[in-house]
């Protein structure tokens, strides 16, 4: 898994699980804000993601779900107008085991040296596990950017063991800034960070998380960590590189009064790869981007962003 929520929510209660579905998770934090679906969607509307009060009933009472991209955004945005933790629906949205499965024997797994070309070193110092004993239901981040720079990172994401005995699993973040220290991790949640071993010379920071219980294979974890960055060199980008197909992934970044003049997405199949499917991604009036997508290769996903 790669480095490359809303802060502040309450606690809704809602945890993914096998027999929680999207629509009973999304109605119950409707009725719980309190809020009727024209509320809702105008709450919607002044985040500039336009939503239909039909739409938000069909998804409410299981009708249909939210699929294409722009409808990925309208959930991601619906989190924070109900006060949820980040990825609470959205991490709900996966597709089942009879379209996960044959995906997953079409597109297999990436090698870390393809994302990571130095970490081998590294990865046999900590016996890391193999990359395919989980996969990702979905991967949820969260970047703030302060003063030009990378402040605070925020991940959330879903893991399914697919093996008996999982108990651990690996995170990666690289960074261009080679004259800065290693960031540090920081509120954990349903894990423990394990041990931590950095490459300064190729600004590689690789942790172990340990789940905070055993696997069997099928069983899902929800966990929740943080990146706290020092002070360092603007940045001008972020991406999430990713050695698995990923049902759902998305990813906000937020900046302070210092917002850049323009913000793209873009997709790589490796890091030797060229961009594609470059696209301009709309900065909103509270100086935050959001970027959402599903089903996704194995590779690179990203921002890139003119000051």
């Amino acid at each position: 898994m790669a480095l490359v929520r809303h802060g502040g929510a309450r606690d809704s209660g809602l945890v993914p699980g096998r027999n929680e579905t999207f629509a009973s998770a999304l109605d119950a934090a409707i009725s719980d804000a309190g809020l009727t679906l024209d509320r809702l969607r105008e709450h919607l509307a002044s985040r500039g993601v336009p939503v239909s009060r039909s739409a938000l009933a069909y998804w409410r009472h299981g009708r249909s779900k939210p699929g294409r991209e722009a409808s990925l955004r309208a959930v991601f945005e619906l989190e924070r107008v109900l006060g949820l933790p980040s990825g609470t629906l959205t991490s709900l949205l996966g597709p089942g085991e009879e379209r996960r499965e044959p995906r997953e024997r079409r597109e297999p797994l990436m090698e870390r040296r393809r994302l990571w070309p130095s970490v081998r070193p590294v990865s046999i110092a900590l016996r890391s596990p193999p990359e395919d004993q989980v996969r990702f239901w979905s991967v949820h981040d969260e970047l703030v950017v302060g003063e030009r720079q990378e402040r605070l990172l925020r991940v959330r994401l879903v893991a399914e063991a697919t093996v008996d005995g999982v108990t651990r699993m690996m995170t990666y973040y690289q960074t261009e800034d080679l004259a800065r220290r290693a960031p540090r991790f920081a509120a954990v949640h349903c894990c423990r960070v394990g041990r931590v071993r950095t490459d300064d010379a190729n600004g590689l920071l690789v942790g172990e998380l340990v789940f905070d219980r055993e696997l069997a294979a099928g069983e899902v974890a929800a966990v929740e960590y943080e990146l706290v960055f020092p002070r360092g060199r603007p940045v001008e980008g972020y991406h999430r590189r990713l050695t698995r197909p990923t049902p759902l992934y998305t990813c906000r970044v937020r900046f302070d009064h210092h917002a850049p003049e323009s913000v793209f997405r873009f997709e790589q199949r490796d890091l030797a790869a060229p961009r594609r499917r470059v696209e301009r991604v709309r900065l909103g009036d509270d100086h935050t981007v959001t970027l959402a997508a599903r089903d996704v290769r194995a590779g690179i996903v990203g921002t890139s962003w003119a000051w």
